[in-house]
């Protein structure tokens, strides 16, 4: 079929979509996801005149009449030869090699290097669809991935990217999540840094918590850069605390999250794979792994915990990454704030004085801080932690995070008070009294994502009481902060149909 080529005004980030009217996909034969074999009859070099794409398909009769074929202004940009008005030849397409492994991971049997490197390769192409993309991830989540099938899938997705080298071993800390509020990177990074070790901290936006560290982070500076940038803010800082998104590190990675969020997946075959990626791909050869353990968590028992730590230091060690994982507390939120703005209002408070605490907080992060001091040879084994201390007391931690904010160009004068939060908010108080048994992290974690988390940066939940506080009655323990009134309404509604996330301890055991 020959179609006329029209241009689209949006630019779509999938360079492989384009749109045709129904009647043509009907005389076709293709359904909407499906490919097409495209040929420019008009181009002369062969990278513009042939490639596969996906169709969309036009219902409306206004975005493309019969006869024509809608091209994306991001392919028109790819495809020089590639002119509005040209005439191209568009017939059905057969799925890529690479489907055929993806229906062999469904039916549970092992992938070979080259099969895993196929799947990548036709990823980052565009030529696997996200519905395919979607049953590799189920495919792993049910079967999963030996150690060689995720050694071989980490070395994949670095290839599909670039890669940084800084000179010197590179350190960097990272976290399985599932603990509402666990800011710890935003005071990690600047104490690492602060030591004189170098630590590019490059972090994903949230996926199933109501605050990342990217997230947190974009509320004191910007976190998008290029290459260039980053290699200038870590040669003159030693460290920086960004959005690996806008680099061009591991795109393959970048793809499957995006549709893993949506499918609520991380399987471990995947997970792994996806920390060692971003680390390898800026050159990280030494890493502490925080493993929340406990109900809520990827991790609900320590022997889970440990026995996924054992796992992914064989698999670091495999690509070249000394790593050592620490298992740590989940019964309740890391500190007292739990969304974007309040996290980090919260982490720069402690920076900036260490005696406002909270405990939870200061534990966790010199803990974690102080391995990683350990490994770079800065503090004798058992050490790290009084070091990191005293770099947070001193506040070297705080004027390393300064220059940190300064370099990513934000106020590196910015107060905790400056940072905005919602205009919506309400407060929960206490209608008995007696201690505190239990803190619901997956209520929280509801809640805080009803309010607009993590999307919304002023969203998020505070804690005035955690576990083991004796409380009176009318003593104030939760507030909701939202940028909409009605999600607010709706985040309350959450907090009241299921008592709150806050549990007193008395003498009955459980309301049927």
């Amino acid at each position: 079929m020959k179609l006329k080529v029209k241009k689209i005004n949006f630019e779509t980030g999938n360079t492989k979509d384009v749109v045709i009217n129904k009647k043509d996909a009907l005389q076709l034969g293709q359904k909407a996801g499906e490919r097409v074999y495209i040929k420019n009859i008009e181009a002369k070099s062969l990278e513009n005149k042939y490639w596969v794409a996906i169709i969309q398909i036009d219902y409306s009769n206004s975005i493309v009449k019969q006869g024509e074929i809608g091209i994306f202004i991001d392919i028109l940009q790819e495809k020089k030869e590639l002119v509005e008005g040209a005439t191209i030849s568009v017939k059905p397409a057969d799925p890529p090699d690479s489907f055929r492994f993806i229906k062999k991971k469904i039916q549970g049997k092992k992938l070979s290097s080259e099969e895993i490197n196929s799947i990548i390769s036709d990823a980052v192409s565009g030529s696997l669809s996200k519905i395919e993309l979607a049953a590799f991830i189920t495919g792993v989540s049910i079967n999963g991935m030996d150690n060689e099938e995720m050694t071989a899938l980490t070395l994949a997705e670095v290839r599909s990217g670039d890669m940084f080298y800084f000179g010197m071993d590179v350190f960097d800390k990272h976290s399985t999540g599932g603990v509402p509020g666990n800011k710890v990177s935003l005071i990690i990074v600047p104490i690492i840094a602060a030591s004189g070790l170098i630590i590019p901290k490059s972090s994903t936006r949230a996926i199933t918590s109501p605050s990342g560290t990217a997230d947190s982070m974009e509320t004191l500076a910007p976190v998008s850069f290029t290459s260039e940038k980053l290699k200038e803010m870590v040669s003159k800082h030693k460290s920086c605390i960004i959005w690996g998104g806008a680099l061009n590190t591991s795109p393959a990675d970048n793809i499957l999250i995006e549709i893993e969020r949506p499918l609520h997946m991380d399987p471990i075959g995947l997970m792994i794979p996806s920390i060692l990626t971003k680390k390898l791909s800026l050159g990280v050869k030494k890493l502490v792994l925080d493993i929340p353990v406990g109900e809520g968590t990827k991790f609900p028992t320590p022997d889970a915990g440990k026995q996924f730590a054992y796992t992914f230091k064989e698999i670091a060690k495999n690509v070249g990454i000394e790593a050592e994982c620490a298992l740590t507390l989940a019964h309740q939120p890391i500190g007292h704030a739990i969304g974007p703005a309040l996290e980090a209002k919260e982490a720069l408070t402690l920076l900036m004085d260490y005696s406002a605490g909270p405990n939870s907080l200061i534990e966790k992060s010199t803990e974690l801080a102080g391995i990683l001091l350990e490994m770079g040879g800065k503090a004798q084994k058992g050490k790290g932690q009084i070091l990191a201390k005293e770099l947070l007391k001193s506040g070297k931690a705080y004027k390393k995070m300064q220059q940190i904010i300064q370099a990513q160009g934000g106020d590196p004068e910015i107060k905790p008070q400056d940072i905005k939060l919602g205009p919506y908010m309400k407060e929960f108080f206490t209608i008995k009294e007696g201690h505190i048994t239990e803190v619901n992290n997956a209520i929280i974690n509801q809640i805080a994502k009803a309010a607009g988390c993590p999307h919304s940066k002023s969203s998020g939940v505070e804690i005035f009481k955690k576990q083991g506080a004796r409380i009176k009655q009318g003593d104030l323990i939760f507030r909701i902060y939202s940028d909409s009134e009605s999600r607010l309404k709706k985040a309350e509604k959450i907090y009241n149909s299921t008592g709150g996330p806050i549990i007193l301890g008395g003498m009955m055991i459980e309301r049927i």
